[in-house]
C-alpha cells in the first residue's frame, strides 16, 4: 500500500523534489482569502520558482498534480494548490470578476457563455455563480478546456 503523505509534509516533500531539478525554492501555506475556492495554497518562493511558471505553467501544473498524487487524497479541499508570485490568486480573483459580469449579461441576455477554460477556472466559475438562485452554470464539450455556459433559469 502507498504511504499517503499529509498535507503538512508537503512543502518539504515539493522542496525536495525542486531541489532533485536544481531548483532552490522555499514553500510556504498563504491564505487565498477564498478558501472555498483555493483552499491550501502554497506558495512557491525564489528566483528559481519563476521557471515553474514557464510554458503556461505546465511545469507547475505537474508538480502540482504530483505533490496531489502524492497526498493520495480525493477531497479538493485537503489538496496542496500550488502559486508562484500570486499569479493563481490573481486568476482566480479574475475569474470571480469574470463570472459576476458573466452573471450580469447572463440576467440581461439570457446566456453567456465562456469558451476553453481550464477545470479550475470552470470550478471558480460554478462555485462563484452557484449561490445564484436565478442562474445555472453548465460545462461543455470534451477534453481539458471546455466551455462553460451561464443561463437565466426559466
Amino acid at each position: 500500500m502507498r504511504h499517503a503523505t499529509p498535507l503538512e509534509e508537503i512543502p518539504a516533500l515539493a522542496k525536495k523534489w525542486c531541489g532533485y531539478l536544481g531548483f532552490d525554492i522555499e514553500t510556504r501555506f498563504e491564505e487565498s482569502g477564498n478558501e472555498l475556492l483555493f483552499p491550501n495554497r502554497m506558495s512557491l518562493i525564489g528566483q528559481d520558482a519563476l521557471y515553474l511558471l514557464s510554458d503556461k505553467s505546465h511545469p507547475l501544473d505537474a508538480l502540482q498534480f504530483l505533490l496531489q498524487e502524492a497526498q493520495g487524497e480525493k477531497d479538493g479541499s485537503r489538496l496542496v494548490y500550488l502559486d508562484v508570485k500570486g499569479a493563481r490568486l490573481f486568476r482566480m480573483r479574475e475569474m470571480i470578476a469574470m463570472a459576476n459580469i458573466a452573471a450580469q449579461k447572463a440576467r440581461e441576455t439570457g446566456s453567456y457563455v465562456f469558451s476553453s477554460l481550464t477545470p479550475k477556472e470552470r470550478r471558480w466559475i460554478h462555485l462563484t455563480i452557484g449561490d445564484e438562485s436565478d442562474l445555472e452554470t453548465h460545462s461543455e464539450g470534451f477534453g481539458a478546456h471546455k466551455s462553460l455556459k451561464v443561463l437565466r433559469k426559466s
